[in-house]
């Protein structure tokens, strides 16, 4: 892997963690908030994407990445 490779990649895991940080604290201010009607469904969707995100889609972007070798 080349070192510009490696920028890209680690640019991307960090710009999809704190995007789905941003999804999860939007959720959860709809929730608090109540800022738009089905805020229950709406806020937690958000919640549970942001988190997946967080937690799930480097782990996946990361195992895929390895398998190219």
């Amino acid at each position: 892997m080349t070192e510009d490779q490696a920028k890209k990649r680690f640019f991307t895991l960090v710009v999809l963690r704190f995007s789905g940080v941003a999804l999860a604290f939007l959720g959860i201010a709809i929730v608090m908030k109540r800022l738009i009607e089905p805020a229950d469904v709406i806020g937690t969707i958000l919640i549970v994407i942001g988190m997946f995100d967080v937690l799930v889609f480097p782990i996946l972007l990361t195992r895929r990445w390895k398998s190219e070798r």
